[in-house]
């Protein structure tokens, strides 16, 4: 059975997203800080649960901002077709989770392979965060940075591939206000100068996932990433955060991370479209 989840459910589904955690910390995260109600914050999420008398067997989420989520192992091509047909009348943008089960949904989904700019699969990756760690000349992203983070972000999305559809400006400078806003971004400086960043794009319990690691090209094999990575890591772990996730999209990213203690352990699936496409009945 597949039904629509409420706020009594939140516990619950916690409980069983916590046993896939690896790819569940957009789910996870959207659930703890905005619920199953939200309809107005871009990252308020509706849950439709799979379940069988044992209890909740699998996720699927959609986001307000267009974004599929899911956590359904075991899924099948009969049983995508039905989230599809749910989905009806909705906007989408794009897609992420475990690589397998996301692609047996957009190839479920009434959208054209062309319509897709991006369907990567990478490489997951996550640690244990203990006490202890330099975070010398680390620091919280403030207000007044964001102007000079905003050629980050532009760049960052332009070599990544992850572009949300807008002026590219006005996108960055989004991305980089509501990260600041959130606390979810730190700098290293060198010299009073920042060098580098990197951020948490979720949270949930002492679970954060990373994102929004960059150093800028002219600054690059210095270190600097790895440092505000580890510096960031200290501080979240003063906060009460014990594991760390994240999903890598280069080679050369991927072996910084194992260079800081992060093991595989699995893939993830990014699918972005090019544009919005508002869905119709399934083929």
């Amino acid at each position: 059975m597949i039904r629509k989840a409420g706020m009594e459910d939140a516990g619950a589904i916690a409980a069983f997203l916590e046993g896939h955690i690896e790819t569940s910390m957009f789910l996870l995260g959207n659930l703890e800080a905005h619920g199953t109600d939200d309809r107005d914050h871009v990252h308020g999420t509706a849950f439709f649960l799979r379940e069988t008398g044992e209890g909740i067997t699998g996720v699927f989420g959609a986001t307000n901002g267009g974004f599929l989520l899911c956590q359904l192992p075991g899924l099948t091509a009969t049983e995508a077709q039905t989230y599809a047909h749910l989905l009806k009348g909705y906007t989408l943008s794009g897609m992420s989770g475990a690589a397998e089960q996301v692609q047996t949904v957009v190839e479920a989904l009434p959208v054209r392979a062309e319509a897709w700019q991006m369907n990567a699969v990478q490489p997951l990756f996550r640690r244990a965060v203990g006490p202890g760690g330099d975070h010398a000349g680390v620091r919280r992203a403030e207000a007044a940075d964001v102007p000079a983070l905003v050629p980050w972000f532009r760049d960052l999305m332009a070599e990544t591939g992850v572009q949300d559809p807008g002026d590219p400006d006005e996108v960055a400078r989004a991305r980089a206000a509501r990260s600041v806003l959130a606390g979810r971004l730190w700098l290293l400086e060198d010299d009073g100068v920042p060098v580098a960043m990197a951020g948490i794009n979720a949270r949930a319990g002492s679970a954060v996932q990373l994102g929004s690691v960059w150093t800028p090209p002219e600054a690059r094999r210095r270190g600097y990433a790895r440092r505000v990575i580890a510096g960031m890591l200290a501080e979240l772990a003063g906060e009460g955060v014990t594991r760390a996730m994240l999903f890598s999209a280069s080679d050369g990213a991927s072996e910084m991370y194992e260079g800081l203690g992060f093991e595989r352990c699995g893939d993830y699936r990014v699918a972005l479209l090019a544009q919005p496409v508002t869905l119709g009945n399934p083929a």
